[in-house]
């Protein structure tokens, strides 16, 4: 397979930093408007070559992993009104909202930037998303994002959408690409390439030199190849190198087949560890130590949560505050959607602390935290806010460490454990 080069990009436009005060405005470019049909066009080869790059390397699973990762721990919905929460839920659960942003941070990963045409079903209004393999951002004089249109053969326009008709979402916001963002196969393109590239001419290697090569020499009595092709040789197998003389005495040559192969893959595989910003774990390597392996998946469930930050803030100012909270006449700000942590050893803990809460006695005066405050804790507290979360947090391990200690008999044995005192 030979993979298109990607380096010969279309000129990027920086938008202009409008209402910003001291900020530099650039002057319109009237050029723009002829270079569009170039840069689509550069832009289609590009995500056709990020597409095979997703469907036919490693980087696919990868970037399967990490969107099933976005939602594996769940979303919630928080408000001030329990019956206004339910309905928000039931309403994002009725329209598919979960399968249709996975698909769009699929796309953005791979392109830049996902998109889904806002229509409507019934009473609601649904995401319905888009392959973004041919749809291209569309800009005004001035650099500013006026739409979006899909392109089909011949150059022919299939639809086109205001900025108003779609959500798009970006998981890597780019500064000089307004309202799209930047493809995480981009900057691990030459990476996976390159992984490939040694993949498939160690595969060649192993097949043309897997097998022992053989000398074959023939006697002056005129033994004939076939009677001497026995014994020793008769494992030759595909891929096996014969050099025939007058002579029929058999020397066994290379007999360990390639070396090294296993190296130059796990060279590769780490460049598409680092490119992809994964542990090495995700590409089938073991990590050097139990410490190193636990630092790079916290730094991975760091960014996995950065992500869910931003679909959270596209997909409430985007889609929730314009056409969910309207249709259930809920007013705007009244319901916010965020992700659970999506690390699971963190959920666990959560759990685990939840049990322990439960197997203590709520009629004590002194129980671990008030209704109210177990309700702030964990972001479900009617007043959102009143309290310190930090300050709470603090006091339901100092409470959760003494009940432990005198559970067991004794006393804290960390003065820093010890509640202060009210």
């Amino acid at each position: 397979m030979k993979w298109p080069s990607l380096f010969n990009k279309p000129t990027v436009y920086e938008a202009p930093a409008k209402g910003v005060k001291g900020a530099t405005i650039r002057v319109s470019d009237k050029k723009r408007a002829t270079a569009d049909k170039y840069t689509e066009l550069q832009e289609l080869r590009q995500h056709e070559a990020f597409l095979e790059v997703y469907e036919a390397t490693i980087a696919g699973a990868i970037i399967d992993t990490e969107t099933d990762d976005l939602f594996a721990q769940g979303w919630a919905i928080n408000g001030e009104n329990p019956d206004e929460v339910a309905k928000v839920r039931e309403y994002l659960e009725a329209v598919a909202f979960e399968q249709a942003v996975k698909q769009m941070a699929t796309e953005s990963k791979i392109f830049g930037f996902g998109i889904a045409e806002v229509g409507q079903q019934g009473t609601r209004h649904v995401l319905v998303p888009h392959a973004t393999l041919n749809i291209f951002p569309a800009y005004d004089e001035d650099g500013w994002l006026d739409g979006f249109r899909q392109k089909g053969a011949n150059d022919t326009v299939l639809a086109e959408w205001t900025p108003a008709q779609v959500v798009t979402l970006a998981l890597r916001p780019s500064a000089t690409t307004p309202g799209i963002g930047r493809s995480q196969l981009a900057q691990a393109y030459s990476a996976i390439v390159n992984y490939e590239d040694i993949r498939k001419a160690n595969v060649e290697m192993v097949l043309r030199m897997g097998y022992p090569t053989y000398d074959i020499e023939f006697d002056d009595d005129g033994l004939s190849p076939a009677g001497a092709l026995s014994g020793e040789v008769a494992d030759l197998g595909p891929g096996s190198v014969i050099s025939t003389g007058l002579g029929a005495k058999i020397n066994t040559l290379n007999a360990q087949g390639v070396t090294q192969v296993q190296t130059y893959a796990e060279m590769a595989l780490q460049g598409v560890a680092v490119a992809m910003q994964v542990p090495r774990s995700m590409v089938g390597l073991a990590d050097n130590s139990e410490a190193t392996a636990k630092v790079t998946q916290a730094k991975y469930y760091n960014r996995i949560s950065a992500e869910q930050a931003i679909i959270a803030h596209t997909i409430q100012a985007q889609y929730i505050e314009k056409y969910v909270l309207p249709d259930l006449g809920i007013k705007r700000g009244a319901i916010q959607i965020f992700f659970n942590n999506p690390d699971p050893e963190a959920q666990l803990k959560k759990a685990q602390l939840l049990q322990i809460i439960a197997t203590l006695d709520p009629t004590d005066p002194e129980y671990l935290l008030s209704v109210e405050e177990q309700a702030e804790l964990w972001g479900k507290h009617p007043k959102a806010g009143e309290y310190d979360t930090d300050k709470l947090q603090d006091m339901l391990m100092q409470r959760v460490a003494r009940h432990i200690a005198e559970i067991q008999g004794g006393a804290p044995s960390d003065p820093s454990a010890q509640e202060a005192p009210q």
